[in-house]
């Protein structure tokens, strides 16, 4: 029985790895995320320094995990955490599509939580200091597969930890609102 379990959760592994059939996605302002070999050191500096990404359909997405949690303490909102592997994952890549880039999705809660991204891409290279915030970040919260959701309250207690979930946009809100009311 343990070897079955062993070899299904292999090929589930091996699937999310090779997974790529999933249309090209927005990745959460990708471009500034990405850093080249040799790229200027202020440039560096500038990115790790900005508390967030740009906005996509009315959420702000932030990398900058202490700023998050600052203006969520301050505004009294939930953080939505979510760890993903941006350039690798597919069904991170399907959630950002179906949900997150959803403009159903932003209308219906995107005022309502402090949303960050914990990127561990494999294709590009994250400035070292949010490298680090994000590995421990995942040791923290015990991540050990993506895309993991992860909402905290105002002062960073876990209210709920989930996934993807299938129905789009307006389904994922309404599953997320069930946790903060």
């Amino acid at each position: 029985m343990m070897k079955k379990f062993m070899v299904l959760l292999g090929a589930v592994c091996c699937c999310c790895f090779l997974q790529t059939g999933y249309a090209q996605t927005n990745n959460f302002g990708a471009q500034a995320q990405q850093m080249q070999p040799g790229q200027p050191a202020e440039q560096a500096q500038q990115y790790q320094s900005a508390p967030q990404v740009p906005e996509m359909k009315g959420i702000r997405w932030y990398t900058n995990f202490q700023q998050a949690a600052n203006d969520a303490r301050q505004s009294q909102k939930p953080m939505l955490l979510f760890f993903t592997g941006s350039d690798w994952c597919g069904w991170c890549k399907k959630i950002q599509q179906e949900v997150f880039s959803n403009s159903d999705f932003a209308r219906s809660v995107g005022g309502d939580f402090i949303f960050v991204e914990i990127d561990f891409p494999m294709n590009k290279q994250l400035p070292p200091d949010l490298a680090q915030q994000n590995a421990q970040l995942k040791r923290q919260f015990g991540i050990t597969g993506y895309p993991t959701v992860i909402i905290l309250d105002s002062q960073q207690n876990i209210i709920a930890e989930t996934g993807y979930r299938a129905g789009g946009g307006r389904a994922y809100a309404d599953y997320l609102k069930q946790f903060v009311q």
